[in-house]
Parts: structure tokens; C-alpha cells; sequence
């Protein structure tokens, strides 16, 4: 799958995600509503609480899920960039920066290092070195 590709994919899967937590949230007010129409004594002042709350609480998780989606979304955009090669990790695969750089304007660099040089650099046992680094 491209990184295009994934990214529309992404977008279409937070909007429904957004729509149907808002959906979720009208669902409530409804059923709010109908349970208070059928109430014997029926009063405007608790339906129109009940649904303030409702309508408030929903109002804070639709923000929260919007603000997780940004960061989600900020966080994706990394570039993994080999410290050493300079090959950059694209999908568990490392490429030639070349080929990626032209199509990906708004990315942010990040390092890490290729198992192709992990290898070069700290030899056959270099992930064993790594699992003991609690940093």
C-alpha cells in the first residue's frame, strides 16, 4: 500500500469515526427524549438538562477524538531516516531517500538506523546490544 494511499484511507477512517461518535451522542439525546415523553409527569426542566448534558459530554469526547486524530495524524508524518546511509524506512522497508523525498513535501525527519547498517556498524549481535538500552 503507498503512503498516499494509506493517508486517504486514514482520512476517510477518522471522519466515519468522528460521524458516527456524534451520531452516537443524537442517538442518546433521542432516547433521552423518548423515555421522557412517556413519563408520566413529564417536565422540560430535566429534559432540557438531560440533554444539555448529554449534548456538552459529547461535545468534549467529538474534541477530544479530533485532537487524538491530529496527533495521530502529526505522528505518521515522521521520516525515518538512517543515521548512517542516509536509506529512509518507508512501509518495513528501507529505500534511498531519493525516491522518497520528491512526493512527501510536509514531512519531519527522525533518525533511527537500517538493520543493513546496524549490522556493518555493530556486527552480528547488534540487536542483542539494543534490548538492554532502557533509554
Amino acid at each position: 500500500m503507498t503512503t498516499r494511499v494509506a493517508e486517504v484511507q486514514s482520512r476517510g477512517v477518522s471522519k466515519a469515526v468522528i460521524v458516527f461518535e456524534g451520531l452516537g451522542f443524537v442517538v442518546a439525546v433521542g432516547v433521552c427524549w423518548l423515555t421522557e415523553v412517556f413519563d408520566s409527569p413529564f417536565s422540560w426542566q430535566q429534559l432540557l438538562i438531560e440533554t444539555a448534558l448529554i449534548a456538552l459530554l459529547g461535545a468534549a469526547c467529538v474534541w477530544w477524538t479530533i485532537q487524538s486524530v491530529r496527533r495521530v495524524r502529526y505522528l505518521e508524518g515522521f521520516l525515518v531516516l538512517c543515521a548512517s546511509c542516509k536509506s529512509v524506512k518507508v512501509d518495513d522497508r528501507w529505500v534511498d531517500i531519493e525516491s522518497v523525498l520528491p512526493g512527501e513535501p510536509q514531512l519531519i525527519m527522525s533518525h533511527g538506523i537500517c538493520p543493513a547498517c546496524a549490522r556493518k556498524l555493530y556486527g552480528e549481535d547488534w540487536r542483542n546490544r539494543d534490548a538492554g538500552h532502557t533509554g
